[in-house]
């Protein structure tokens, strides 16, 4: 029993370390009993961030909240024709969700999905506070691999100056494969430069 209790304890803090990792069992030869399968939910409905207290981290996750709205927490198409769920989470191949998630359920993926992109602005950069977060909140919004090729990604490995380069990144692939400047996600990037500044 104490044995069991405390491999569950470890796997708990394993999961709200790499969530995606061990509860879509990704990590080699991961196996979820039915007992830890429940203490995974319960861990998922108390679900709190490694990185919360980040400076800005907060900021990010309400304004994400606000910018992307919850659509009743009904699936739908973004404007790139990706279907996402909840605050802008895009699903996955393989991910499966009920007709309606409720707005809790929602804060948690879109935690769990800033989480994973603060992780990667720290592995692939070493800027702190509002930087470290802006470039996270870039992550999200693009994805690590535009990041990783990005002039932006340049500008803050050299400590350059990155506002011109983030206004670059105001545009979207429609469905039609055309590439279309939008004035609201330009906004967004005015809102980076702001906080990164």
């Amino acid at each position: 029993m104490k044995l069991f209790f405390k491999t569950s304890i470890f796997f708990i803090i394993g999961m709200l370390l790499a969530p995606d990792a061990v509860y879509k069992g990704i990590l080699p030869n991961t196996q979820i009993s039915a007992s830890t399968d429940n203490e995974v939910k319960q861990a998922e409905e108390h679900y709190i961030s490694k990185y919360q207290f980040e400076k800005g981290y907060e900021e990010v996750v309400e304004f994400i909240k606000d910018h992307e709205g919850f659509a009743g927490g009904k699936a739908y198409y973004d404007a790139a024709g990706v279907k996402t769920i909840g605050y802008g989470h895009r699903i996955k191949s393989g991910e499966v969700f009920p007709e309606k998630i409720s707005q809790r359920e929602a804060e948690n993926l879109l935690r769990k999905d800033f989480d994973k992109a603060v992780w990667y602005a720290e592995r692939e950069t070493d800027v702190e506070g509002y930087k470290k977060i802006v470039v996270a909140h870039f992550i999200y919004a693009k994805g690590i691999g535009n990041f990783m090729k990005s002039n932006f990604r340049k500008k803050v490995l050299s400590g350059e100056p990155v506002d011109e380069e983030l206004k670059k990144w105001c545009y979207y692939r429609s469905p039609s494969g055309e590439m279309v400047r939008s004035e609201y996600i330009y906004k967004i990037r005015l809102w980076e430069i702001e906080m990164y500044n």
